[in-house]
């Protein structure tokens, strides 16, 4: 009898909701062994005109991936293609690659490799998240124009009905290319939300968990594996206590989904009947219809860093225009909010080339903007003159105080009179702030006699409250979003903003957790801002509970002095009222003592 073996447990970040059961097939990055040799000065002109050639048949490749993904994703999602040519034909970096062929007399695949680990390197250093994913659209590139010198075709896999790919870091045109009859959901050791992966399994409707550092070397083909994005999680050899359990929950979540209609709009109301507003956080185009398919009330967060993504430098007012005016168009009555660049100083190099030591705590977001002033003006310009075709309002990132807000409102304003001097159609717009760090918490009531509106950025504010950076392994036990100082940052903001007359938002990983959603209504959140996909599943747990007893229960959670303490609440509390909504598998996991 084969011996069972131990289950191990892996988290990640889930970047495509869902649970899936099935088989590991471990998918090779591509990376190969290249080798340096010398070319004879007679032959360097072949060498030359080898890699042109290269390039040429990497770009069909790539062409023909992007048809593909058209087709089976549609446009909204092929456009990540749109960068790998525009990298094949972008004359400096193939003129860096034929330089270093000629003046080193090296082989193309090495001048490939130099040159390409040497842009990598660079992208290694941008703190901001979107641009520095953006290294896996080089990396993507480069391998193809290996693959293309060395004359080898494309592999084919077959693959078995329950495959979950599992890779070190799975490119773009890798994801694309996968067979959808039998992919079931993608675990990763590398990426995070916006990564182009991620993007296209969100688009494709697979379950994907990525970020898992030291997952891929433990797997072997053939393994059994749960992928459980809705938890961060990944299971590998799960023992049959859990098969059966997942097994269990995934019929129950499949009976549930069939009863639910995604397009559910209207009025949404706790059992009590209090209104509860659902809106969606959108960043990319492919994210886009999902405002209306998953009946969302206009987007509640437009990430606008995404239109820097596309080339790392900065776009035109008029290229931003036409952004904006899609984001109202896709928004309707209902509106958007667009939170203006949430850069660092390593987004924009030709301004500030020196890396800063402390991102996280340095010249980013309003801080940037505020340094950085035409940045800030060319972007409210836009959002201004886009405001006159829909319903738009802009939104303060990382705001400290009072001072940071009399500044913006400063330049928004004097745009207003430049626009209206210049004679060109707008319409003034709604300013609010994120409250996303300690200071702004702590000077809410001062803030929300400046502003329109609050926003609540969860994330940033579980980081910078509890000063833990969840991309670090080394202190990711100490990412707690349900510590009693979050929970308590979270109702004196709110009460901060009903005091003065104004709406807030809050958005997030806690909007977009159906338990956390719950805890923000009993905490006195009724507009919450989220993931498209995520929706249903809030609607449907909205839905089932008393606002009253939601109430009870955060009051309980406001009194706890541990996060194990609220954690623990949250599990026996939600157990008891509501089992049918909420399974194990969806509430806070019990911390194993080490």
């Amino acid at each position: 009898m084969m011996e069972q073996l131990q289950e191990m447990r892996f988290k990640g970040l889930g970047v495509s909701e869902g649970v899936v059961i099935g088989q590991v097939l471990r998918m090779h990055d591509g990376t190969q062994h290249i080798y340096h040799w010398r070319i004879n000065p007679a032959d360097l002109e072949a060498e030359r005109q080898r890699f042109r050639a290269a390039v040429g048949l990497a770009s069909r490749q790539v062409l023909t991936i992007k048809e593909q993904a058209e087709e089976r994703l549609g446009k909204d999602h092929a456009y990540i293609f749109d960068a790998h040519l525009l990298l094949l034909e972008d004359e400096k970096l193939l003129s860096d690659i034929d330089r270093h062929i000629t003046q080193a007399h090296a082989n193309a695949e090495w001048a490939v490799k130099v040159v390409g680990d040497r842009l990598l390197s660079l992208y290694s250093e941008i703190k901001d998240e979107y641009l520095r994913e953006r290294g896996s659209d080089i990396e993507d590139v480069m391998q193809r124009l290996l693959v293309a010198l060395s004359g080898a075709r494309p592999q084919h896999r077959i693959l078995s009905e329950d495959a979950v790919i599992v890779s070190q870091d799975l490119l773009p045109s890798a994801v694309a290319e996968l067979d959808l009859d039998h992919a079931r959901a993608l675990a990763t050791d590398t990426g995070g939300w916006t990564s182009h992966t991620a993007i296209l399994a969100r688009g494709i409707g697979i379950p994907a968990v990525v970020g898992l550092r030291d997952f891929y070397r433990r797997t072997k083909t053939g393994d059994s594996i749960i992928v459980d994005s809705d938890r961060n999680e990944v299971i590998l050899h799960p023992s049959s206590p859990t098969l059966e359990r997942y097994k269990a929950e995934t019929a129950a979540r499949v009976k549930r989904t069939g009863t639910v209609d995604l397009k559910a709009r209207g009025p949404l109301q706790t059992k009590d009947g209090v209104e509860i507003t659902l809106r969606a956080n959108v960043e990319v185009p492919a994210e886009f219809e999902g405002v209306a398919k998953y009946g969302a009330r206009g987007v509640g967060l437009y990430r606008s860093e995404f239109l820097l993504g596309r080339r790392g430098v900065m776009v035109s007012e008029d290229e931003q225009r036409l952004a904006y005016e899609e984001i109202a168009r896709v928004s309707g009555e209902d509106g958007a909010i667009i939170r203006l660049f949430d850069l660092g100083g390593a987004n924009l190099r030709m301004q500030l080339p020196d890396p800063e030591k402390n991102p996280a705590l340095g010249l980013r977001a309003i801080r940037f903007g505020l340094r950085n002033e035409e940045v800030m003006r060319t972007q409210v310009r836009a959002i201004l003159r886009a405001a006159e075709k829909g319903k738009l309002k802009i939104v303060l990132p990382m705001v400290g105080d009072v001072s940071d807000v009399r500044r913006a409102k400063g330049i928004i304003q004097e745009e207003i009179t430049n626009l209206a001097k210049a004679d060109q159609a707008f319409a003034e717009v709604s300013v609010g702030a994120m409250i996303e760090v300690p200071s702004a918490v702590l000077m809410a009531d001062n803030i929300a006699k400046t502003v329109d509106f609050f926003e609540l950025g969860t994330n940033d504010l579980v980081q910078y409250t509890l000063a833990v950076d969840r991309s670090n392994d080394e202190v990711a036990d100490w990412f707690r979003t349900l510590h009693p100082a979050v929970l308590q940052s979270i109702e004196r903001s709110l009460k901060a903003a009903r005091n003065a007359g104004i709406p807030m938002i809050v958005c997030g990983e806690m909007a977009s957790t159906p338990a956390y959603a719950v805890l923000l209504i009993g905490l006195g959140g009724t507009d919450l801002s989220m993931t498209p996909t995520a929706i249903p599943r809030v609607r449907r747990a909205i839905e089932g509970i008393d606002s009253r007893d939601a109430r009870a229960i955060a009051a309980e959670c406001l009194n706890c002095e541990t996060a194990d303490d609220v954690e623990s609440l949250v599990r026996e509390r939600f157990a008891h009222l509501w089992p049918q909504l909420f399974p194990a598998s969806s509430l806070p996991a019990p911390r194993q003592n080490t």
